[in-house]
């Protein structure tokens, strides 16, 4: 299960970034509409088995490195308690939000309305398809949160009050940030396989600023259980590992692990120094999980992070055992442009986007090395180029071009492939993989003027229409 965060304000810093250029980009189609956006060659591509690579088993092993790793605590290690086996879903099922109304949209049928309340914000599902859970913003109140959830089929408990505007206010009151205008949800995801709601909150003012609380809670959507994991402060940005048995906080200077019952916190199993945004927001890194929950891997920025030459990116390998953490790597990644998803699904690979030339000019090229940073290769160059992430195989990747002449969001592949997906990355938003074959996506239709949300395959053909939408920020989330 994925889900689309809106919100990520050191993401407008990229922004500075961006120029206008003509640069050489891969060839792109003439037709600039939805059923040509993806050409004949990216068929191709998708059914040709990627070329034999050399094994990658010791570049995504811990490496033997001069620079110094924190030291992880020596407490007795608490084995994490099994989440249930999830129950999969029978067909793939899409939750939105509509005019502030929370939709269900379900491969093979068509779109159902769960609340009407025109006031919804952001949504989550569950696992298994059976809870949408949704961020009220109630109307009659400065920064006035709820947190609800619904039953995907409709029935009882459906809807349900999970915490309410009081519950809410009663935090603030205990924070550090009580004379806040009011306080919201800064995250809230569900627990793979159950019907857990973790969530943490954030206050929030008349004017701009982001401080998160650093909390971590938990409600359950089926009997009301509540309970606090870490208070404010003691946490950090959450990410449960695959098998929903083990959590990853993030903040700005360290990296923890705990349980997913709370139990055996590992604090700051890496730290590093404060990234330097430039700015009164404080960046996090955003560990990614190996698929098997046994470690993490995770891209540091550079604490000086506009000095000449530019510093490089750490590259690290966090076990989950209690054992240290350690440098695998580095990168000359982009300062501002560190992508969140630099590593590859199966740990095999690093992608990142480098600078080259004058600033000014904002020439970059995409970098696609092994998780050590080893066996670096330049895949392409381009005007102010942007990582868009891997597909769930690690075999092919989306980028963007954003040069005037030549336009573009691509599809690469690890074995040198590339095709065009649309000659206009601009009218495609919140692109994601479904699957190896999909992608999942708004489309900017430039002949209604209309914002199309739909799935497609690689092939530009087989598009799944979901749903016409009409809101400035788009939040959706989908298991299947």
């Amino acid at each position: 299960m994925k889900s689309i965060r809106f919100f990520k304000l050191f993401s407008l810093l990229s922004i500075l970034l961006v120029a206008c250029g003509a640069v050489p980009t891969p060839p792109v189609d003439e037709q600039i509409v939805l059923a040509t956006m993806v050409a004949e060659t990216v068929q191709a591509a998708l059914d040709e088995s990627p070329a034999e690579i050399p094994s990658t088993q010791e570049a995504a092993a811990p490496a033997e490195n001069d620079a110094p790793a924190p030291v992880a605590p020596t407490a007795e290690i608490v084995q994490p308690t099994a989440a249930p086996q999830p129950v999969t879903p029978s067909a793939l099922m899409v939750a939105y939000v509509k005019d502030g109304n929370v939709y269900l949209w379900t491969e093979g049928g068509s779109s159902v309305g769960l609340i009407n309340t025109a006031d919804a914000r952001e949504v989550r599902i569950s696992s298994d398809g059976q809870r949408v859970a949704y961020v009220r913003e109630l109307a009659g109140a400065e920064f006035a949160y709820e947190l609800w959830s619904v039953n995907s089929d409709g029935g009882a408990l459906n809807p349900q009050l999970l915490i309410s505007h009081a519950e809410m206010s009663a935090l603030k009151a205990t924070s550090q940030f009580a004379e806040a205008e009011g306080i919201g949800f800064d995250q809230f995801e569900f627990r793979p396989g159950t019907h857990d709601l973790y969530y943490s909150t954030v206050p929030h003012f008349l004017g701009p600023g982001y401080a998160p609380n650093y909390d971590l809670r938990m409600v359950n959507a089926d009997t009301l259980a509540k309970s606090t994991l870490l208070d404010f402060s003691q946490a950090g940005g959450f990410s449960f590992s695959p098998d929903g048995t083990q959590i990853a906080l993030s903040t700005p200077d360290h990296i923890s692990l705990i349980n997913a019952d709370g139990s055996n916190l590992r604090s700051s199993v890496l730290t590093y120094p404060l990234v330097g945004t430039y700015s009164e927001y404080q960046y996090r890194p955003f560990p990614i999980w190996a698929v098997d929950s046994l470690s993490l891997r995770v891209a540091i920025p550079p604490e000086d992070t506009l000095a000449e030459p530019t510093p490089p990116t750490t590259l690290w390998f966090i076990p989950t055992d209690g054992s240290l953490a350690t440098q695998l790597g580095t990168m000359l990644a982009v300062p501002f442009d560190w992508p969140n998803n630099a590593f590859s699904p199966d740990m095999s690979f690093t992608a990142y986007i480098k600078s080259i030339g004058e600033p000014t000019e904002n020439q970059r090229e995409l970098h696609i090395a092994y998780a050590d940073g080893s066996g670096d290769i330049i895949f392409a160059s381009g005007t102010s180029l942007q990582f868009r992430g891997w597909s769930p195989d690690a075999t092919r990747f989306i980028y963007a071009s954003n040069s005037v002449d030549d336009t573009g969001l691509y599809l690469g592949s690890i074995s040198g492939e590339v095709s065009t997906i649309s000659s206009s990355h601009n009218t495609m938003r919140y692109v994601d993989w479904v699957d190896n074959a999909r992608i999942i996506f708004i489309y900017d239709n430039q002949n209604t003027g209309a914002s199309e949300f739909r799935i497609s395959d690689q092939g530009g053909t087989n598009h799944a229409f979901i749903d016409t939408l009409s809101d400035n920020f788009i939040s959706y989330d989908f298991t299947q």
